[in-house]
This record gives C-alpha cells, structure tokens and sequence, in this order.
C-alpha cells in the first residue's frame, strides 16, 4: 500500500523553482538515499528531464557571465516528479510528488493554484536572494500576491504542513556570517506578513533554508533587459570556475522536508486499530529512527532557521 505526498513550488517566474527542482538529480538521490537508508528513484523519463536541464545549467558555466538568458527557460505548465521511496528490493510504500507550476498562475489563475496548496504537505517557495537584497523588484505587489494565495491555500486543516522558503542564487551572501545575517534579516522584513500569517495558522510549520544554486559564480550587477514586451530587472553573474557546476547545501531542503514529510507518515501510521500492532512489534521504528537521523543532519547546517 502506497501513500502519498504533495509538494507544491509556489514563487513567481524566475524565482528558481525549477533550477531548484533540477537540482534532484541521480547524484542527490543517491546521496539522500544514503542520509535516509531508504531507495529514492524517479521515473527514467523524468529524470531524464532533470538531467537535461542540469546540463543547461551546467552549460551556462561555460562562459565568463551568466545572464537571465542562460541557463533553464520558465515553465509554461505544471509539471510533475513522483519521488518513490521503498526499502531494497521492496515496492514504494510512499510517494512523494514534486510539482512545478508556472509563476503567471498565481495572478493568473489563482483558484488552480489555491487548489494545488489545498493538496499539499509541503509547499515550498524559491526567493531569488539577488533580486531581494538588491530591491529590484515590488516586494509588497509580489508578497501580496502570494499571501492572496497562501491564506485560502492555508486554510486549518488537521492535517500538519510545511512551508520552507529556500533563498536561491546565494553564492554571494553566503560567503560570510555577516552577509547570511543581512539576508535573513532582509526576507523576515520583506515576508514578514507571510510569516506572522503563518505563525497564526494552526498545524502550519516554516522554516528558511538557503542554497548555492550554482556555486562557482558571483554577482555582478543586475540590468534591465525586455522580456515579454516588458523590462525587468535580471542578475549578471561573473563565473569564478568554468565548467564547474557545484551547487552548495542543496541537499538540506530535501532533508528537511523528506524529515517533515516521513514523521507525518508515522503519526498517521500509528493510528487506529492496526497501528496499535504496528507500534507494539516495532514496525514503524525505522520511520522514526529514519526522522532523528534526518533532523540530526539538518541540525549541523547552521544557515537553516526555522520560524515556526
């Protein structure tokens, strides 16, 4: 019997949400299935798919900058990626399902997007830290968006869920203690009423996790430049090593979410009748030996904070 998950990427274009998402590649599945001790595999042709757009990625490092235009194009539609997880040579007992939409749809077509968060454990929302450190873009019409959507999407449930806000393209404000600080500070101001909305809602947990999307590039500067007829501000990043794609601390969102999700499963496992025996012979202990060891490991990234 399989249970399922949803995780549900909500940001507006260019955010980083399927960067974010290419970033699951074999590499990190094989890792992440050493952290957990359990088989994590996706359909081939899927992960084909995420392997054709870390190849775009890795192409942008090719060059000496990297510009908007590089690099992996927005998404037109939603799309997909059930993550089975199973123990060796066993079938998948859970399904978690990564899904990507589109950022127009949360003007749009927000009542797709309302239902899509109404569906979901986790929602995870990418924030382009260059953009937001460097004012480039309308915190307040982009948070007010989102919020329109969050509050419906939040509604109580008895259900628990997770919101993770993953700070993108952080090369730069990474590079220091100081620099971590004044990003963080920057995202509690900036989301602030995203956060107190949260921290109000029953049964809703969030937590901030920044990564290198990256790695081997800094930014530069940022220039307006025409897309769809209008102009926009977009980063220019400088490549420090070429050919060199080594994203930093992408791991630990999948950790933390993975942890969040695989406790839920064994709150709802050990329920009713049945779970009365499952608990009395142990057969959950793995699920909860599993989450301690997940925490543990997010516990030693010290940029990971968790709001609520």
């Amino acid at each position: 019997m399989q249970t399922f998950f949803n995780v549900t990427m909500l940001a507006a274009s260019g955010e980083g949400k399927t960067t974010f998402l290419s970033s699951m590649d074999e590499n990190i599945r094989n890792d992440l299935s050493s952290s957990i001790g359990l088989n994590l595999s996706l359909n081939p042709e899927l992960a084909a798919k995420l392997d054709q757009n870390r190849a775009k990625l890795k192409a942008s490092l090719s060059k000496g900058t990297i510009t908007c235009f590089d690099g992996i194009e927005s998404t037109d539609d939603a799309s997909s990626y059930p993550l089975e997880i199973s123990h060796k040579d066993s079938d998948p007992f859970l399904v978690v399902s990564f899904r990507d939409i589109p950022g127009n749809w949360i003007t749009d077509d927000a009542a797709k997007v309302i239902s899509y968060l109404q569906s979901s454990s986790v929602i995870v929302i990418p924030v382009d830290a260059s953009a937001i450190m460097n004012d480039v873009i309308d915190h307040q019409t982009n948070v007010e968006n989102l919020l329109s959507v969050l509050k419906p999407g939040l509604e109580p449930s008895t259900e628990p869920r997770l919101v993770l806000f993953i700070p993108t393209k952080c090369e730069t404000y990474l590079a220091s203690e100081a620099a971590s600080s004044r990003l963080m500070a920057k995202i509690r101001s900036v989301y602030k009423v995203i956060f107190d909305h949260i921290i109000w809602t029953s049964n809703v947990k969030s937590a901030i996790i920044p990564i290198q999307t990256l790695g081997n590039c800094s930014l530069m500067y940022h220039k307006k430049v025409k897309i769809n007829n209008e102009e926009v501000w977009k980063p220019i990043f400088s490549v420090t090593q070429r050919h060199e794609y080594n994203p930093q601390a992408i791991e630990y969102p999948y950790l933390y979410l993975l942890s969040f999700i695989l406790e839920q499963h064994y709150v709802n496992r050990k329920k009713g009748f049945m779970g009365f025996f499952r608990n009395l012979f142990r057969e959950l202990n793995y699920l909860k030996l599993t989450n301690e060891r997940l925490n543990s490991q997010c516990q030693t990234y010290q940029q990971l904070k968790v709001i609520s």
